[in-house]
């Protein structure tokens, strides 16, 4: 999928933005994984290639359980616990939840989260 696919599709305000910013540092650092938070706690995790601006993969963090399937789940240092889902269409982020959302933030993953990844993920 292309960048924008998910823009049109997805009408999260700041969407946009955070898509061409995370790619970009993605490019920069030679990173696959775009992290993309949203204002209500939940996150969209990128499997990207940034260098042919392609998605190949969606997955949803959250500290809430949804009905998608898990690929795991993700605890950080501090013991909080993250559920991290394979979202397989986009229709689904919008059937479980909605389209009335915001971008507080995007970085590019590293360290433990991106080792987490590539473990679950990248097989």
């Amino acid at each position: 999928m292309k960048i924008e696919e998910l823009i049109t599709n997805l009408p999260w305000i700041g969407l946009e933005e955070a898509l061409q910013y995370g790619f970009s540092e993605a490019e920069a650092l030679g990173k696959n994984f775009i992290g993309i938070t949203l204002d209500n706690g939940d996150g969209l995790i990128l499997y990207v290639n940034p260098f042919l601006n392609d998605i190949y993969k969606i997955l949803l963090m959250s500290k809430s359980r949804y009905n998608l399937p898990s690929i795991g789940v993700f605890s950080n240092f501090n013991g909080d616990k993250y559920f991290i889902y394979d979202v397989g269409d986009i229709s689904e982020l919008i059937n479980i939840l909605g389209s009335n959302f915001k971008v507080i933030y995007v970085e590019v993953i590293k360290n433990v989260l991106e080792d987490f990844l590539y473990q679950t993920v990248v097989r």
